[in-house]
Formats: C-alpha cells, structure tokens, sequence
C-alpha cells in the first residue's frame, strides 16, 4: 500500500553491486511540480535536435529528494559515515560526497522513484532463437 501522506522519511533498499552490500536511502516524497520538472530534464531540445540525458535529470532530482541513508551504508577509509547531524560520525559534505563517489547509487534511487510505476500486464513472453543465429543479425547466405 502506497501511503499518501507527505514525509521526508521514505526509505528504499538498493543493492549495490560494487560493494556487494545492501543500502538504504531516506528520501522525501517528490511533488508533483517535481516530477514534471524531472520529465522535463530528461529531454531538451537544442534547435532541431532531440537531446537525452537521463543520468543528469536522475542525479539532480534523486540529490534533490534524498535526505539520508542509514548507518553503515557509506564510509570513507573504512569508516562508516553518517547523514545525520547528531551523529558522531557526521559528514556535513555528505551529498556532495555520494554525488562525486556514488552517482550510480543515486541515479538508479532517482530512476526507481520517478519512473519505477509499471502496470503488471500479467504476460510473460518467452524469446526463442533458432538456427543459432545471434539476435538482431541476417542469416549469412551462403
């Protein structure tokens, strides 16, 4: 059940594959001008050229949205920091932070968040390829 009240204290899961570990990410809920603003960031339009650009849109709005991540979910050296101001181990440049180092982590929240939605159409589709022939590729005559 999708709870509609406002909070800045949404959380999410997310594997992260580089570490092997799993991180969890607090975010408030984005507004609706919010998410226009996103959809409007992922394509721009340069004269008569359509440009896209997912990675900047993701990593602006997903920064813009996150407001932490629990304890142990980064470190710097070995050592775990924290978004939280009371904590000891407290980073004040924390965004800044997984910014530079974890934009992947960031982009892949932002992208769950603002484009996770997906209709379940109950189908499941199987994909069989004949004749040893790699996908997408003509069959060479010969």
């Amino acid at each position: 059940m999708r709870d509609l009240k406002l909070s800045d204290k949404n959380k999410i899961g997310i594997f992260d594959a580089r570490s092997g570990t799993d991180i969890e990410l607090y975010y408030r809920t984005p507004t609706t001008s919010e998410e226009v603003e996103y959809q409007h960031l992922l394509v721009k339009r340069q004269g008569r050229k359509v440009i896209i650009n997912p990675f900047e849109a993701r990593l602006e709005m997903g920064l813009r949205i996150l407001t932490g991540f629990s304890e142990g979910s980064f470190g710097i050296d070995g050592k775990a920091i924290s978004s939280e101001p009371e904590n000891p181990n407290y980073k004040e440049n924390w965004k800044d932070l997984l910014k530079e180092t974890a934009s992947d982590i960031i982009t892949t929240f932002a992208f769950t968040i603002f484009e996770g939605a997906r209709i379940d159409t109950g189908t499941d589709f199987e994909i069989e390829e004949k004749d040893d022939v790699p996908p997408f590729q003509k069959k060479s005559k010969g």
